[in-house]
């Protein structure tokens, strides 16, 4: 009897075993699920994350700090002393790979389906979509219409905001990964040809393209200039600028390193921020002086940051987390259940479009 309890009992276990292993599998925490899991999501956003850290491996870093600039954050990577965020997730799809809004209307690319959807930026119904050609991994409102990169046949979409309309497209250099608004134009940068190109808002005519010696990822605009960041350990500033009489225009570039393998890269708060995914760290870059003014050491995998208000926000691509860094104290890591892609700002914090699961979350403070 005593024997066939101890059976009962070695079946039982090995049950709940099992059962727990399947578990286990299906979060992503046993065996090369985790590994799996990032490899899949890397490949999903176009590759773009994994060849700024691969290339950053290989580069000498030069991370510069001083006293001046943004306060770096008095808490370490994984302190809880810093205030608390909330959020709640606004709407569900398979991908959300860029987003934008403008008052009660909100829209959403989706680059698994390749489709753009508008909705209510309040409720988070869709009201409407359409399925696009290429495959929409960045978006921009500019000049009363929206402006969707298709990185799989390198152009540049003018679609009506209302309708969602495709009224135009614009052929750009082998790439697009990333939009920013300055003076009138849309820049788009281009990963593959390791260039940057203007549209006008209002004619729809692509510029000459410049090349970025450092490669061209992400793209902000803001203090007269682009801020690019690329497949070194560099910040490239990008200022347009007259260079005849007879107005045409050119590009004058100057660069900065900052940390290991940048991505992300916003302004505001009287700083370019850039969020470097290799070291775990996010660095303010003064745009008067082109010097790195603070290194806030944030951990993980930072691939997006944006500023909203006073606050800057960074996203962890693999924590699934979104945090305040700057002012200090850096906030805790606030879960949102999806690996941010984009951060957009919005009043009282951002927007966050991500994958794996598919969200569109709302976070602040």
């Amino acid at each position: 009897m005593a024997q066939k309890n101890r059976r009962q009992r070695r079946l039982e276990q090995s049950k709940r075993t099992r059962a727990q292993r399947t578990q286990d599998a299906q979060r992503g925490r046993s065996g090369t699920a985790p590994r799996l899991e990032r490899r899949r999501r890397r490949a999903a956003w176009g590759g773009v994350a994994v060849l700024v850290v691969v290339v950053a491996a290989v580069t000498l870093p030069l991370v510069l700090s001083s006293s001046s600039g943004p306060t770096p954050p008095s808490s370490a990577p994984g302190t809880t002393s810093g205030p608390s965020l909330s959020s709640h997730t606004l709407l569900k799809l398979p991908a959300a790979s860029a987003v934008a809004r403008q008052g009660g209307v909100g829209w959403v690319t989706d680059d698994l389906r390749d489709v753009l959807l508008r909705f209510d930026a309040a409720t988070g119904r869709v009201e409407h979509s359409v399925h696009l050609a290429g495959r929409p991994v960045a978006m921009v409102l500019a000049g009363g219409r929206l402006w969707v990169a298709d990185a799989v046949d390198n152009q540049v979409l003018e679609v009506d905001p209302a309708t969602l309309t495709v009224e135009h497209s614009v052929a750009v250099p082998a790439g697009p990964t990333s939009l920013a608004v300055l003076d009138g134009d849309v820049w788009v940068s281009s990963l593959q040809a390791d260039e940057v190109t203007p549209i006008n808002v209002q004619t729809g005519a692509a510029g000459t393209p410049d090349v970025v010696s450092a490669g061209a990822v992400r793209v902000a605009a803001g203090y007269g200039s682009l801020w690019v960041t690329g497949t070194t350990n560099v910040l490239t500033r990008v200022t347009p600028e007259p260079i005849s009489g007879d107005g045409l225009t050119g590009v004058r570039q100057q660069t900065v390193t900052v940390g290991q393998g940048p991505i992300g890269v916003a302004t505001g708060q009287g700083a370019v921020w850039v969020a470097n995914a290799a070291d775990g760290t996010v660095s303010a870059v003064s745009p008067s002086a082109l010097s790195v003014t603070a290194t806030l050491h944030v951990g993980g995998d930072p691939l997006t940051v944006a500023v909203s208000g006073r606050d800057v926000y960074v996203g962890d691509g693999t924590a699934q987390t979104v945090r305040t860094v700057s002012p200090a104290p850096m906030s805790k890591a606030l879960v949102v259940g999806t690996a941010p892609r984009v951060l957009v700002p919005v009043a009282g914090g951002v927007w966050v479009g991500g994958s794996n699961p598919g969200r569109v979350a709302v976070a602040g403070g």
